[in-house]
């Protein structure tokens, strides 16, 4: 049988096709609350979602519908909550044989199988403009182990590699998965904390070091300072996917150590628990290598959440497999320009790829003069899109020319014989109550003279 990364794309559909069914019908659509919920709502059965096709027909969803008044408790709906008598449903083949016999003959050990396997045990959080707990039970941290195990692959890496991670020791997701990841690769990882990677890379001979996407250069640049021995590093992973001018101020900050060593992007989207990479081959240039048998990724439009063939959509996931906390059609905040199916043209694996990662870019954070704040733009749109008060509109997102700070304006042109200080006050309380802030202003415009431009959409201007 081919390789995990090697199979043809009949094989993978099958494959993918198999695992959402079960994903799908046997796991979430009767054991998860909030997906329970919204399959009603929405007038659909499970078995007419259990398709890649099905899936694409939802909405996609994020943190604010989960928990739509902002309490991270609302996100405990999207744990599954099957418990004994569901067990035998998402359970493969060895673990539902290994107690089905004790389930007579003896209840309580047959009860603590069960919750091995689908009690939640583990715990990191997630979102960007809300923060909530991702649950894991036991099989998820191992499949999580076994994707980890690929993305060594994928990165060219492996048992003889020494990892020192810069980044803070923090519960996060890709915290977790590249300590898993080096566990089931059996490479050493020393995991010290941000601030002491430094006396790490003292103890160890390094081949490889993690540094946060956000300030890579700037960890790099501290390290070399304090005269921390990188030498022996060929290998510097960037966590999360780094944008050009990030990417770039690193090369020239290890060129300025005398290092060569190869970057590559490691990313965990929001939400998710595996890690994507980079492969090797390409030294970054052709996408994240993902896991078309664990998860479905697709992309969606910014502004509605609906399916779409246009460039730069947002990254939306479906998990296949876990049985923590279980994501369907999940917004991830991240926008890319494509995902592919495409064989990669560095390292002929035959795995989609996401191409072109804008991390975060749905929500920002902005340093407004109130102080810094993560904004969904997803909900900025949600609120102005379909009034009968709008005709149409933009959101511009700018630098104050007078004090530096970022802003946040709102360009709307209410249909003719509206009233427009009435849709511009009505558009800045809709906003506030769903996003948190106000706008930096509201600006009323004809329609027809709205700002043009770039941007993540076309209404949404960068």
């Amino acid at each position: 049988m081919a390789s995990w990364d090697r199979r043809s794309p009949q094989r993978l559909a099958a494959q993918r096709d198999a695992a959402v069914r079960k994903q799908v019908v046997d796991a979430v659509a009767p054991f998860s609350p909030f997906w329970r919920d919204r399959l009603t709502a929405l007038g659909r059965t499970p078995a007419s979602v259990a398709t890649p096709t099905g899936l694409a027909c939802l909405p996609a969803v994020g943190e604010r519908d989960v928990c739509p008044d902002g309490d991270p408790a609302g996100a405990a709906g999207l744990v599954l909550q099957a418990g004994a008598s569901g067990f035998a449903l998402p359970a493969a083949g060895p673990s539902l044989r290994r107690p089905g016999a004790r389930r007579l003959a003896a209840p309580g050990s047959y009860r603590a199988v069960v919750e091995a396997d689908t009690r939640p045990t583990s715990y990191v959080f997630a979102g960007r403009a809300l923060r909530f707990p991702v649950a894991s039970t036991r099989s998820d941290l191992d499949l999580v182990a076994r994707a980890g195990a690929r993305l060594w692959q994928v990165l060219g890496l492996s048992r003889a590699d020494v990892v020192v991670s810069a980044l803070p020791c923090e519960p996060t997701a890709l915290v977790q998965a590249l300590s898993l990841a080096a566990l089931a690769a059996g490479s050493p990882l020393l995991a010290p904390g941000g601030g002491r990677a430094a006396h790490a890379l003292v103890l160890v001979d390094a081949t490889a070091l993690v540094v946060p996407a956000d300030a890579a250069a700037q960890t790099v640049q501290d390290l070399d300072d304090r005269g921390a021995p990188m030498g022996s590093v060929t290998t510097v992973l960037v966590a999360g996917a780094p944008s050009d001018d990030e990417r770039a101020a690193l090369v020239e900050v290890l060129g300025g150590a005398g290092l060569s060593a190869t970057v590559l992007a490691v990313h965990v989207p929001d939400g998710h628990r595996l890690a994507w990479g980079e492969c090797r081959a390409s030294a970054g240039a052709s996408g994240l290598h993902t896991y078309p048998d664990l998860e479905l990724v697709d992309v969606v439009d910014p502004e509605t959440g609906q399916q779409t063939a246009a460039a730069d959509g947002e990254v939306v996931l479906t998990q296949l497999g876990m049985l923590g906390t279980a994501l369907l059609r999940w917004r991830t905040g991240d926008v890319a320009e494509a995902v592919t199916d495409a064989v990669c043209p560095a390292c002929s694996r035959t795995v989609p790829r996401v191409v072109g990662l804008r991390r975060g870019a749905l929500v920002p954070e902005l340093a407004l003069r109130g102080g810094a704040v993560p904004v969904d733009l997803r909900a900025v749109a949600s609120v102005l899109s379909g009034r009968s008060d709008v005709a149409d509109w933009r959101v511009v997102l700018g630098r104050s020319g007078r004090d530096g700070a970022d802003e946040l304006l709102v360009h709307l042109a209410p249909p003719a014989g509206a009233d427009a200080s009435a849709a511009a006050v009505a558009v800045a309380r809709d906003l506030r109550l769903a996003v948190g802030l106000l706008p930096t202003q509201v600006v009323v415009a004809e329609v027809g003279t709205l700002p043009i431009g770039s941007g993540l959409t076309r209404r949404i201007l960068d």
